[in-house]
């Protein structure tokens, strides 16, 4: 008899059992919601690296393309300077020109045969390309022109360029990435 009286006895909880319960419960959020925030910031820092990463290969790519494609500026008097505004090795910007309409020679800026890259130090700082933002998130300075000679050595004279080799730093919150490229000329004048 003693047994089910106690089975029937319903008096609940006490303030201390609630209170100690609230508190496991609260301590249980905050310890779920500190994981999901870590989560969120781990995405989105590997988001926004990959977005800045593939913006510079894709503009790495562009500069490739057109770099080796580059033609010289007025090959129809016999001149082969590619580079007019060929200065210290290495570079931090590069103009060069390709001959669209097939004239044997790069025209005025207003034309798209004149192609300009440079890395502009701003917030954050930006590749650009003829004056458009190419790709952003680049490290200040890091984009670098090499010019080499035929050997792989520094070409003393823009004559003697026949690889370009490109370094582009990309910096996202503070985890740098260099991606490098050689590009071989096709239209060095023989």
């Amino acid at each position: 008899m003693k047994l089910v009286k106690i089975f029937r006895r319903e008096d609940g909880f006490t303030l201390i059992e609630a209170l100690v319960a609230m508190l496991v419960m609260v301590t249980v959020m905050f310890a779920l919601y500190a994981i999901f925030d870590a989560g969120v910031r781990i995405f989105r820092f590997g988001n926004d690296k990959a977005e800045a990463v593939e913006s510079a290969r894709v503009g790495m790519e562009r500069m490739e393309r057109e770099l080796r494609a580059a033609y010289p500026y007025s090959r129809t008097d016999g001149g082969a300077v590619l580079f007019p505004a060929f200065g210290p090795n290495p570079s931090g910007s590069i103009s060069f020109g390709n001959d669209l309409n097939g004239n044997g020679a790069i025209g005025a800026a207003s034309s798209g045969e004149r192609i300009e890259y440079r890395l502009v130090d701003e917030s954050p700082p930006t590749l650009y390309r003829l004056g458009n933002p190419l790709a952003m998130s680049a490290s200040p300075g890091g984009l670098v022109f090499t010019y080499l000679d035929e050997n792989g050595n520094l070409a003393a004279e823009e004559k003697d360029v026949s690889v370009v080799r490109i370094e582009l730093a990309i910096d996202v919150e503070g985890r740098a990435q260099t991606l490098t490229t050689d590009v071989a000329l096709r239209n060095r004048a023989d």
